[in-house]
């Protein structure tokens, strides 16, 4: 299987929006509140159209598999600025990984990630190191990513009130 990625234009919009439908059920069989909210479609669209197309700074990458007509991956990236205490620079942050379930195992994941670690090191962004968030139930994602190289740095508490 061929798999290719590319950056995302104003046309894929709908696409990436039923692979993000796709990632919020994923989500929510982990806590109910990653659920899909309302007007979500269009705020996304907004902000993808308005702040990730052809920007220095965010994109979304889709992942393209032969014989598949629509796009079996999607990964958001964008570039966090400096933490005004700790010493984290710039980085790269990926605020959504999801592949179709039927294409998971076969590397596409791992094309998204390399494919954002490219973008990422490139100027004008120039980051060291990218982060990427995991819920704590969801350990299949959690190895692939370590699988992939990346190592977990912190773990987030909540009390629900």
């Amino acid at each position: 299987m061929g798999i290719q990625t590319r950056h995302a234009e104003n046309e894929d919009g709908s696409d990436i929006l039923e692979l993000w439908h796709g990632f919020t059920d994923h989500l929510s069989r982990f806590d109910d509140r990653y659920g899909h909210s309302d007007q979500a479609d269009e705020r996304w669209l907004r902000y993808f159209e308005n702040q990730l197309v052809d920007s220095k700074y965010g994109t979304v990458l889709l992942a393209e598999v032969d014989g598949e007509d629509d796009p079996v991956g999607v990964l958001e990236a964008r570039v966090m600025g400096d933490h005004p205490i700790f010493r984290l620079a710039n980085h790269g942050y990926i605020h959504g990984l999801f592949v179709r379930e039927e294409h998971r195992g076969a590397g596409v994941a791992g094309e998204l990630l390399d494919a954002a670690a490219v973008w990422f090191k490139q100027e004008p962004r120039a980051v060291d190191y990218y982060r990427i968030d995991v819920l704590a139930d969801d350990d299949t994602a959690a190895k692939m990513l370590e699988s992939h190289g990346l190592d977990p740095v912190e773990l987030v508490y909540e009390e629900r009130l």
